[in-house]
């Protein structure tokens, strides 16, 4: 599932590359703005080269409505969590998502996803950073 934060593979109109780009905005469930994580250009999301959903020969496209992209303040974001349970960042804790963490250099955040045992996605106001915990 894509979530504006989350990562996805799409293809870059400024490096002409299909590269790792953070999702910006998603409209009914597909990501519509995107950021290069290479060259940090936004931009609309474009399926990577031999990744488009395929059309029979002669079908037009479907036209539909414009929507409006969601955009979420971080605040939102951060309301739904436990502020009395943040916990300054260190490497040596082990957090699980939904958890508030204070970074010393980023600020407060919260866990938008655990990637595997080492490592953990922090949703913070200006990025989502990747960052390891569980080391002793």
């Amino acid at each position: 599932m894509v979530k504006v934060g989350g990562e996805v593979d799409a293809f870059c109109t400024k490096c002409q590359l299909t590269l790792a780009h953070t999702v910006h905005a998603v409209v009914s469930g597909r990501p519509v703005k995107v950021e290069c994580n290479t060259c940090h250009g936004v931009h609309r999301y474009r399926d990577p080269p031999g990744r488009a959903t395929p059309r029979p020969a002669g079908a037009r496209a479907e036209r539909l409505p414009r929507q409006k992209a969601a955009v979420v303040a971080f605040e939102d974001l951060l309301a739904g969590k436990d502020l009395s349970g943040a916990q300054p960042y260190s490497p040596k804790r082990t957090y699980a998502e939904n958890d508030v963490v204070d970074h010393p250099t980023f600020g407060r955040g919260f866990v938008s996803a655990v990637r595997d045992a080492g490592k953990i996605e922090v949703t913070f106001r200006s990025d989502v950073k990747v960052l390891v915990h569980g080391r002793a």
